[in-house]
């Protein structure tokens, strides 16, 4: 037994000597999806989102910007996940004036942030330098929530609707595969990744 474990560590070792690459994918379980209201369309299924953090050491991007929509009085899109380092735009395409604000980073209530409100046409923006996820909120709307997953890799993704979701581009090693969805506990699993795709699948639950 031991023999053959060395000889997967030796296999894993020579990859990445070659610089070979391969990816995991996999499909997320984060629950049923919210109840519509009634005589209302059913709202689509909360994304979740997958990381993978490696054996190298991850250097914060300096130049990297998403932005997030307010419109129809809602956070568009409901998850968005990004690396360490990147920059944030607050959009109000929106008829009304909104505000962008959060109590905590990671659960680092240090970390909260009210950036202000914004009238329609005008944004806001915010560096994230801290890893965790962000539950924005709009002080002037209570009801408007979305979140921000910030994390400290460069191989991370949304999932599908479906749950599923792939990761590429990874260079051969030992990596934790994280997956996040909201109202659920974060789960890490433990996988050797080498030339060819790896398989992991999270269940999520309260």
């Amino acid at each position: 037994m031991r023999t053959l474990r060395n000889l997967a560590v030796l296999s894993l070792l020579s990859l990445t000597a070659l610089g070979a690459t391969g990816g995991i994918h996999g499909k997320v379980n984060g629950g049923p999806p919210p109840k519509a209201m009634p005589g209302a369309f059913p709202p689509p299924p909360p994304r979740s989102v997958v990381w993978a953090i490696g054996p190298a050491h991850y250097t914060p991007v300096a130049s990297k910007t998403y932005t997030l929509d307010q419109k129809w009085t809602a956070f568009q899109p409901h998850v968005l996940a990004v690396p360490v380092g990147a920059t944030v735009v607050f959009h109000n395409n929106d008829t009304v004036k909104h505000n962008v604000s959060w109590k905590a980073i990671g659960g680092n209530r240090a970390l909260a942030k009210n950036l202000g409100n914004a009238a329609p046409g005008q944004t806001l923006s915010f560096r994230f330098t801290h890893p965790g996820v962000v539950h924005l909120r709009c002080t002037l709307h209570p009801d408007m929530s979305a979140y921000i997953v910030v994390v400290p890799t460069q191989y991370f993704t949304t999932t599908q609707r479906s749950g599923s979701y792939q990761l590429k581009g990874l260079p051969a090693g030992h990596y934790r595969v994280v997956a996040w969805h909201e109202g659920r506990q974060q789960q890490t699993r433990t996988v050797a990744v080498g030339s060819s795709t790896t398989t992991v699948n999270f269940n999520l639950s309260k």
